[in-house]
């Protein structure tokens, strides 16, 4: 489907602002009438094939202004997109249909286009199938009711983050978009036919949390502006809708009837094959099989990490060699005990952004040292706390890149807080699964050198037709797989000096990239229980009850997004050992990171297949 890499990397839920017009809002006259006003028509052949393909790309963006803003993209066809929320009328709907039809039939008869050009036309063709998938099949905007929430917050806050204009033409903008949140979740209310109660409790959640996003903006506002009156009175009406339709929630769509989990069942086989992306020979039988045996490969190699550690730090409980006779009890007691250990080192609860931020100095120096890769001389990304309202998904830390037309923008390296009145227990639960240690690892994969750095090299691809829509069509696995990837590559370079504690916490999450693999699959397609998967992340996955409790409550919000880390990850390790095969003793890490990088996120089979034929030739 095309969405952009900017929510694809993180957008834990499935479908969560995501179909084309995913997030549908605006039921007026005038949002009807623009999304019937956006068409694609094929055009002369002699059009080059990147600047047809980017005419289509920009055309189903202006569909989901939303969406369109996080990449950079203002207006279209001289309309203002920034003072749009996406229209999920039946217009805007059919407008959708028939806009990924037309390009569709348009993109078919493509065929011995260059080696650039054809990577693109595969990933256009799958996006359009896999778009028309979910528009007609999966049909999100009438089950899953956090769609409508996270893009009215995506709508408000992320403009606060551009630099487009001047500061008072975004303001006018955002609330000339909080005049159409009350028609935006009328609507919302119009298309909902019934809810799982897992995605009834998110919307819930997160629809509390643009509430404050709506008094950020009034903050920014002056009380003598001339903007005031109507911010005050756009406010008032918005934060009475966000309410309402919170009480609807609770007092209607929960009370009714559903035949639709959150399970998605026979229809996970489809969800797998879009999530990998073209060129991806996985199945869910095979990585299911590769991951189970990872689980075990991985226990064990901490095991041999662990025994030494244990033997240092508790010299008192020996070795437990009563357990030995069970392995899997054996393991379990020695590398728990390392564990608990090492989780002792956390921040307090009001210091974790400031031990983040000191962190991230110095692991951006160790890259420089070791050559790993090339920084970007932008530097533009800001270590700032999770905003409220995706704090239900982004419950640890996520990415936001700078959009891909406005590269020198703002990106921001989310950490989520403890909040205020956080029981005691269950934040010092949260604070120990995410010590001092795993916070390294957070911001190995989310900042540097994973997605900041991936994202930086990505907003450098030229021309900027293909920097858009490479990123508008991102692959999920190339993201995750090289946040996962490039954490591998600190380990290897010696981070802390192959400090066990680092190590074992690196396994560790290594271990859980292998479980989100499992849970994916077996919880969206073979029934697995939800008691089976808490077992299966505390007592195998060495999680915390409060880690496997959200853990879970993702894996039932998403689809196809948690195997992404596990099959991209080892796409990019097979895919690297090949090209130093082929490369022999001229082959130089720092050179094959960039140019993997520079090609931004395409599939990783396709990029293999570009940098491997330039070897050939």
């Amino acid at each position: 489907m095309l969405l952009t890499m900017l929510l694809r990397i993180f957008s834990i839920l499935f479908l969560s602002g995501a179909l084309l017009c995913a997030a549908q809002p605006a039921q007026s006259a005038s949002a009807a009438h623009a999304s019937q006003a956006v068409t694609f028509e094929c055009g002369a052949k002699s059009e080059a094939f990147l600047d047809k393909a980017n005419r289509l790309v920009l055309a189903e963006l202006a569909l989901q202004p939303v969406e369109a803003n996080q990449i950079g993209l203002h207006e279209y066809q001289g309309k203002s997109l920034d003072d749009q929320l996406d229209d999920y009328s039946s217009a805007g709907v059919a407008a959708a249909r028939e806009l990924l039809t037309a390009g569709r039939a348009c993109f078919n008869g493509y065929k011995n286009l260059p080696p650039e050009d054809n990577a693109d036309l595969i990933v256009l063709r799958d996006g359009l199938d896999s778009t028309l998938f979910q528009l007609e099949r999966m049909q999100a905007y009438k089950y899953q009711p956090q769609i409508y929430v996270e893009m009215i917050g995506s709508g408000l806050f992320f403009p606060l983050t551009e630099t487009n204009g001047t500061e008072q033409q975004r303001l006018e903008s955002l609330v000339s978009r909080m005049e159409k949140i009350p028609a935006a979740l009328e609507q919302a209310k119009a298309n909902l036919v019934e809810a799982d109660p897992v995605f009834i409790d998110t919307a819930v959640q997160e629809n509390d949390g643009n509430k404050g996003v709506i008094e950020l903006i009034g903050s920014k506002i002056a009380k003598d502006s001339a903007l005031r009156p109507r911010f005050e009175a756009a406010s008032t009406k918005a934060l009475a809708a966000i309410d309402d339709f919170s009480k609807w929630l609770k007092d209607d769509l929960a009370k009714r009837a559903h035949h639709r989990t959150w399970r998605t069942g026979e229809l996970y086989a489809q969800i797998f094959r879009y999530s990998l992306g073209p060129g991806a020979k996985e199945t869910p039988q095979s990585v299911l099989a590769a991951a189970n045996e990872s689980l075990q490969s991985i226990r064990a190699e901490m095991f041999k990490i662990a025994l030494p550690v244990h033997a240092k730090w508790f010299p008192d409980h020996g070795d437990h060699a009563d357990l030995k006779a069970n392995t899997a009890e054996w393991q379990n007691k020695i590398i728990s005990e390392v564990i608990e250990k090492i989780n002792d080192d956390h921040a307090a609860p009001d210091h974790l952004l400031e031990q983040v931020k000191s962190q991230a100095a110095s692991v951006r120096q160790f890259i420089l040292d070791k050559s790993l890769l090339t920084l970007s001389s932008r530097d533009n990304m800001k270590i700032v706390p999770t905003p409220a309202f995706l704090r239900g998904i982004y419950s640890v830390a996520g990415f936001h890149a700078a959009p891909a037309l406005e590269p020198q923008a703002e990106a921001q390296y989310w950490v989520t807080p403890i909040e205020p009145g956080t029981p005691k227990e269950k934040a010092e639960s949260k604070l120990r699964e995410y010590n001092n240690w795993m916070l390294l690892y957070l911001t190995m994969h989310e900042a540097l050198p994973g997605h900041y750095t991936q994202f930086e090299h990505a907003n450098d691809v030229t021309p900027a037709a293909r920097r858009v829509f490479r990123q508008v069509l991102g692959s999920g696995p190339y993201a995750e797989g090289w946040g996962e990837y490039a954490v591998k590559e600190m380990e290897d370079a010696g981070y802390a000096n192959h400090n066990p504690r680092f190590v074992l916490m690196i396994l560790k999450i290594r271990l859980r990239v292998v479980i989100n693999a499992i849970l994916d699959i077996k919880l969206q397609s073979m029934n697995m229980s939800e008691q089976e998967a808490l077992d299966l992340m505390e007592k195998q996955g060495f999680q915390t009850q409060a880690e496997a409790q959200g853990k879970l409550l993702r894996a039932k919000l998403s689809s196809g997004q948690l195997i992404t880390y596990f099959v991209g990850f080892h796409q990019w390790i097979d895919f690297r050992n090949r090209y130093q095969k082929a490369m022999g003793a001229k082959f130089d890490l720092k050179r094959f990171n960039d140019d993997a990088l520079n090609e931004g996120p395409l599939p990783v089979p396709l990029v293999e297949q570009l940098m491997m034929e330039k070897i050939r030739k």
